[in-house]
Order: structure tokens, then C-alpha cells, then sequence
């Protein structure tokens, strides 16, 4: 049976730490970065979507600035994003009379409840990089589901570090077969309450009074505890996580 590329990445994920699918998304992303870098700064089209968008979205904008060795495309990328605000100040600029000036300034300038010029200046598209993980994503998670039945990906899925909270609850939302959503949930819940054993016997050894043996695997215990119920870090940062909150509004923490 011939398996889809997206198949073969989950399973070979399985076989490392933290969420397979936050794990996937992190590469996904560092690879689209670096290809927009290397290969596409001084495409017109690329540099057009900087104007379009005022740069991409801050998490992805820091990313590139962070991205080594690539100052200089960045500087390519952003001035196109600067060329276009600007552009826009001197279209409206260029619409005023100096006579009529005070009259501008608390129109577009200042006016009360007056956005014309502040609407004019967001972005016109969505940041390209967020568009294309969450197009990602919802791909892992769809093949995810589409295999769970399959005794090959279940047997690879055992020994893994198993999904995050919010991974696991975008999987649940697309089964619709009790019998698979039960034996994913049973998996599920014995990964953590093995995490959550490692996290109290790190709270042990972590006393000052504590004697006996040293920091095994649980000495990380506590990190993987904040990546598993909140995904990998910066994971899902660009991505809009579905809530039922939303609906019904968050509870009251006392």
C-alpha cells in the first residue's frame, strides 16, 4: 500500500519529542521562511505581498529578522512594505489644499471617530506564512484521523510522546467513529498520567530535604508538561484555535 507523503512525516515524527504535529508545523515554517529568503526577495510578486500586507505578521516578521545570514533580503522585503505606507500617506496628502488644512488635519488627521486613513493602512492580505500552515495543519490533522485505524499508524503512535492538548482536541473534533475516538482517548490519557507520575517525582527530588536517587527522565518533566497541554513552543502562534469558549464565554477563574 503506497502511503501519502503527509502519512509518512507523521510516523516518522512519532519517533521524536513533543506533538508530531506541532513538530511538523515548526519545520513547515522554518522552510518557508528560508525558501522566501533565499529564493524569492527579489521576486516582484514576493515583494508586492510585503507592500499588500505592511510586512508579514509579527511572530513571522521577527522570524525573518532572526533568520542568520539574511539581513539584507529582509531590508528588500520590508522597504517594500515601507514604500507602501508611505505611498499611501502622500496619496491623501496630495488630495488636501494647504487652504483646507485645518480642516484635513481634524478630518483624516484627527477627527473624531474619523479611521479612513488608519483603514487605508492595514493590510490587505492575510500574512502569507500563517495561510499557508494553517493550510498545513489542518492537513496533518485530516491524515492524522484518516489513518488512526490503521494498525501500522497506531503501533507507531504507541511509544511517542503523543499530541498536544490542542492537537488532540482538533483530532477529536473530526472522528466520527466511537470505537476510534475511544481507543485514541485511552491511548491519550495513559501518556499523561505517565507525564503526570514524572512530574510529581521531579517535585519530589526537587525538595531541598530530598535524598536519594538523581534527576532521571523526569527531569524535564515540567517542560513537556507546558508543550503537551499548550503545544510546542511558538507552534501555534500563527494559528486560530477553534473554542467552544467562544460561544459560550470563559468561566470565571476566583
Amino acid at each position: 500500500m503506497a502511503y501519502s507523503k503527509t502519512y509518512v512525516d507523521l510516523v516518522e515524527r512519532f519517533g521524536r519529542r513533543g506533538c508530531p504535529i506541532c513538530g511538523l508545523l515548526l519545520h513547515d515554517e522554518n522552510r518557508f521562511l528560508d525558501s522566501l529568503l533565499y529564493e524569492f526577495v527579489n521576486d516582484g510578486g514576493s515583494q508586492q505581498t510585503f507592500r499588500c500586507g505592511r510586512g508579514y505578521c509579527n511572530h513571522h516578521s521577527w522570524l525573518l529578522a532572526h533568520q542568520y545570514g539574511y539581513s539584507l533580503g529582509v531590508s528588500i522585503l520590508f522597504e517594500a512594505a515601507l514604500d507602501g505606507v508611505l505611498d499611501i500617506l502622500e496619496s491623501e496628502n496630495s488630495t488636501l489644499q494647504f487652504s483646507r488644512l485645518e480642516t484635513a488635519v481634524s478630518g483624516w488627521f484627527g477627527g473624531k471617530n474619523d479611521t479612513r486613513l488608519a483603514d487605508k493602512l492595514e493590510p490587505e492580505i492575510a500574512c502569507p506564512a500563517c495561510v499557508s500552515l494553517c493550510k498545513s495543519e489542518a492537513q496533518y490533522l485530516d491524515t492524522f484521523t484518516e489513518y488512526w485505524s490503521d494498525s501500522a499508524f497506531q503501533s507507531a503512535y504507541q511509544p511517542s510522546h503523543g499530541l498536544c492538548l490542542p492537537h488532540f482536541r482538533d483530532v477529536l473534533r473530526r472522528m466520527s467513529a466511537p470505537k476510534e475516538r475511544a481507543q485514541l482517548v485511552e491511548i491519550q490519557r495513559a501518556k499523561w498520567e505517565k507525564l503526570k507520575g514524572e512530574l510529581e517525582l521531579f517535585q519530589l527530588k526537587s525538595a531541598l530535604n530530598y535524598v536519594g536517587d538523581p534527576f532521571g527522565a523526569e527531569a524535564d518533566s515540567w517542560r513537556r508538561a507546558v508543550a503537551s497541554m499548550t503545544g510546542g513552543e511558538h507552534a501555534l502562534t500563527h494559528l486560530t484555535r477553534p473554542s467552544s469558549s467562544k460561544q459560550r464565554g470563559y468561566r470565571q477563574v476566583k
